[in-house]
């Protein structure tokens, strides 16, 4: 993907604007902004790498996003290098052919965050993992409704954040999540509001009868585990 701008900076009415980097751990972090379609089929992309002018990475693209209303976005990039500094911004493209870099660019501002010097995840040398406890997912009122289980030494918990995506034939795009706090031994349901552009996605497929998957991510200590799961809709 070209990662070209024809605009920049992180107004209002700017198309990317950067936001903060979060789960931060010494090997990866989730990079978030903010993309504004103003109705138009839109792709979204990150910069990132250890120079604020070269960065040197880009995200995959994904898209498209359209609409009217500013939809907030997120990548988890791995590989990082741990207590190292690092630059990344939101990059916006416009256009039917976005998805190769071929449209009207816009860049968001710089924004930087520092991995730490080891991984977080352990307490006291303890280790902790969360996994779904069901490959099925349930959709109740708008959310996609799923239990997780942490297992592990004793003393450790599984902290972390559930993400969701749906693949569709016009891209993946982001379903939502939620929050896990488990300690180990134990387990919990999670709801996951469905977002505007995935619920009438999944929907869609049932009602054609293509079939509709989710996947769910956690991400935690030194790394993500991604899992595949079914989404059954009632």
């Amino acid at each position: 993907m070209t990662m070209v701008a024809a605009g920049a900076g992180d107004g209002a009415s700017t198309p990317a604007q950067t936001g903060v980097a979060t789960y931060v751990k010494s090997t990866m972090a989730q990079l978030n902004g903010t993309i504004r379609p103003d109705g138009l089929d839109s792709f979204w992309a990150f910069q990132y790498g250890t120079s604020a002018t070269a960065y040197g990475h880009n995200t995959p693209a994904v898209g498209p996003v359209s609409g009217t209303a500013a939809e907030s976005v997120a990548t988890l990039v791995r590989g990082l290098a741990p207590g190292t500094t690092y630059h990344f911004r939101l990059v916006a493209i416009r256009g039917q052919a976005g998805a190769s870099g071929d449209g009207q660019g816009y860049t968001g501002a710089d924004a930087s965050f520092t991995t730490p010097s080891s991984s977080a995840g352990s307490t006291n040398g303890a280790r902790a993992r969360a996994t779904l406890r069901s490959r099925t997912l349930t959709v109740r009122h708008g959310a996609a409704v799923m239990t997780w289980g942490c297992s592990g030494s004793g003393g450790a918990m599984c902290k972390g954040r559930v993400s969701l995506a749906a693949r569709g034939k016009r891209g993946t795009v982001s379903c939502g999540g939620g929050a896990v706090r488990l300690a180990t031994g134990k387990h919990g349901t999670v709801r996951a509001p469905l977002g505007k552009t995935c619920l009438p996605l999944l929907t869609s497929a049932l009602r054609h009868r293509l079939g509709a998957s989710l996947k769910a991510s956690f991400s935690a200590g030194s790394g993500p585990s991604m899992t595949r799961v079914t989404l059954v809709l009632p």
